[in-house]
């Protein structure tokens, strides 16, 4: 026993030594791209939860209450999760670093003590969701009748689940720190898998179910499942998170040679927390920027094209800001491989492998992104159809992919730099960035043109476009100075 013991402890050391030795070593280009292409589709994979439960309780017989009250629910754990992502890539950023020094002490250290944290903070928010949710349903998002009853029920669960997500999230930002792209996303794909066939047992039980879902029913009566319609999907949610968490958990535990447990490790240092928040707000600050100019613009569509009979124009762009979030995310898991990349090759004192890797993870990203990008524009009806199949819509939708798709090029761009600066620890420098050229630039530009002429729909996907190409630019500016690889963390 003690034999294998002994054994396993030998392979894991190994893996570690053999992962570390090829993102400090080996080829960077195709070390980028082993590691960028796993990361890639598991952030992406991130947003699949919510929209399986849209997809599934829309049939409800109250499925338009339904969608709008996930819709709201979505817009409240949002903040949650931006703020525990700020703490993902600063703990990333301290584990890769210290992994590049070969600091195996300090590797477990942050890692958990950032898992310590985001259980606190996973525990305040759950009984804000759970306490509150009446309140922020009726008093702050006026929800009425139904969906009002929906959204409560909906919003107790996930939000006071909030764990689950969190802390998931927070172990595959360990691992891929370590240089373990291939985890996170068998959990994610693992764990939406599972959540996909659940949540549709779970909200028809053993009712009757829609056509090509009557397989259900009969599973639900294996296990006394009633139909549970919205609850039944956020049951099913945090349910196959849970599971995906605890075998992550085991498999960090067991597998992962530089990490090593100890129950002191859990209680949190004012140490390791000042470090963490130091390089962790700035991160979250800036995805509320940006999500905050989403909000913005979509402010301006609703106030002059949108009408009490005609809201095609706000439709589209909801459903195009949708279509963004699978760029946005897929850029930010090529950004974590360079992240992982910037912080070991800096920690191991090789600033030319870290500044190689952000320009690698650009390219590949370009080149997903183009593939996107060709997909967008040569098959939109189809693609904006599936969430809206007016012709209005489809027509508006159609003309902001055309105008705007193209910058999305420089954005991913932007995404993938800003998250390999973050490697660094440099999250102030994206704050900085985003905020003069979203703040300093397209919002006065916006109301420039709003003061001085009649906007239109086509300068609303002009000005959006160019504060994708600014942002871009700038990041490519800055990044290829290289002063930010001097931070020390």
């Amino acid at each position: 026993m003690e034999d294998k013991a002994v054994k396993m402890a030998q392979n894991k050391a190994r893996k570690a030594q053999e992962t570390a030795q090829r993102i400090i070593v080996g080829p960077v280009a195709p070390g980028v791209l082993k590691l960028g292409i796993p990361l890639a589709l598991a952030m992406a994979l991130q947003s699949t939860f919510n929209l399986i439960d849209m997809l599934i309780v829309s049939d409800l017989p109250d499925g338009k209450e339904a969608v709008a009250a996930l819709a709201i629910c979505d817009l409240v754990a949002m903040v949650p999760t931006i703020l525990a992502n700020g703490i993902s890539n600063a703990s990333a950023a301290l584990i890769a670093r210290r992994a590049g020094e070969k600091d195996e002490r300090a590797v477990s250290f942050f890692t958990w003590q950032s898992l310590a944290l985001v259980t606190w903070l996973s525990l305040i928010v759950g009984v804000i969701g759970i306490f509150f949710a009446d309140t922020l349903t009726t008093d702050v998002f006026e929800a009425k009748g139904q969906m009002r009853v929906l959204t409560i029920e909906y919003m107790q669960i996930i939000v006071g689940g909030a764990f689950s997500i969190l802390l998931l999230l927070q172990m595959c930002a360990i691992m891929r720190a370590l240089g373990d792209g291939k985890t996170p996303l068998y959990l994610l794909v693992g764990s939406n898998v599972v959540n996909l066939f659940w949540t549709i047992v779970m909200v028809w039980g053993d009712g009757p179910a829609p056509a090509g879902l009557s397989w259900a029913k009969p599973v639900a009566e294996v296990f006394g499942i009633e139909p549970m319609g919205v609850a039944g999907a956020a049951w099913a949610t945090v349910g196959s998170r849970c599971l995906a968490l605890l075998i992550g958990a085991f498999i960090l535990a067991r597998h992962h040679g530089m990490v090593k447990f100890r129950w002191s490790d859990l209680m949190l240092t004012k140490r390791a927390v000042t470090q963490l928040m130091k390089i962790a707000w700035p991160n979250s600050a800036q995805f509320v920027l940006r999500i905050g100019v989403v909000l913005f613009f979509a402010a301006i569509i609703t106030r002059f094209f949108t009408t009490v009979a005609d809201s095609s124009t706000a439709t589209a762009y909801a459903i195009c800001t949708r279509l963004e979030t699978l760029i946005l995310f897929m850029s930010m898991g090529w950004g974590a491989a360079a992240s992982t990349y910037v912080g070991q090759n800096l920690g191991a004192g090789q600033m030319r492998r870290a500044l190689s890797s952000g320009w690698w993870a650009s390219i590949y990203n370009l080149m997903f992104t183009g593939g996107i990008l060709l997909a967008f524009l040569f098959f939109a009806d189809d693609i904006i159809g599936i969430f809206n199949s007016s012709p209005s819509v489809i027509e508006v939708g159609k003309n902001y992919l055309r105008i705007v798709g193209a910058s999305y090029l420089l954005f991913g761009v932007a995404v993938v730099l800003s998250q390999a600066m973050t490697g660094a620890g440099a999250t102030m420098i994206g704050f900085t960035i985003d905020g003069l050229v979203l703040l300093g630039a397209v919002v006065p530009a916006t109301l420039l043109v709003i003061a001085v002429t009649d906007i239109t729909q086509t300068m609303t996907w002009f000005i959006v476009a160019a504060g994708n190409v600014l942002s871009g630019l700038a990041y490519v500016f800055y990044f290829r100075r290289g002063t930010w690889a001097s931070k020390q963390i």
